[in-house]
């Protein structure tokens, strides 16, 4: 049964202070706890897909440093407002488990494709795992949990 875990990208700067939206470092440090705590829990996964934003890159990376994935790549439709129905179906034909790292509101939209209902609160840096189909939450970890 694959694994899916939903990471939302670490705090940013405003776009006022950083057009490109950089991580803060606060942002940093807490994707990195993150990420070792899942590390620490033997949570293993062949792949991280990000957006093409730079917070959502710098989110991947610091994960990626952890988990040690086969690869990490920037994916088309995981922007803040794409639709995202091609990501539940893509999700669904998943053979190995993996990582998506975006943003809100699409990351809570397509966790409630997943699960049917919509029932997480996404926080900066927190990943939900999602185990299926069908799909459950297996856990969900926060930065102040990490």
């Amino acid at each position: 049964m694959p694994l899916v875990c939903l990471v939302q990208h670490g705090k940013s700067y405003p776009e006022a202070v950083d057009p490109e939206r950089s991580l803060t470092p606060e942002g940093a440090e807490e994707a990195r706890r993150v990420a070792a705590a899942l590390a620490r829990a033997g949570v293993r996964i062949a792949a991280i897909y990000h957006s093409g934003k730079k917070r959502a890159r710098q989110t991947a990376e610091i994960f990626a440093e952890a988990l040690r994935p086969a690869k990490v790549e920037e994916a088309q439709g995981l922007s803040p407002n794409d639709d995202p129905a091609p990501w539940a179906q893509r999700i669904n034909a998943m053979a190995e488990d993996a990582m998506i790292v975006g943003h809100l509101p699409h990351l809570a939209r397509l966790a409630a494709l997943l699960l049917g209902a919509d029932v997480v609160e996404f926080r900066y840096s927190a990943a939900l795992c999602l185990a299926g189909p069908p799909w459950r939450i297996k856990w969900y970890l926060t930065p102040e949990l990490a």
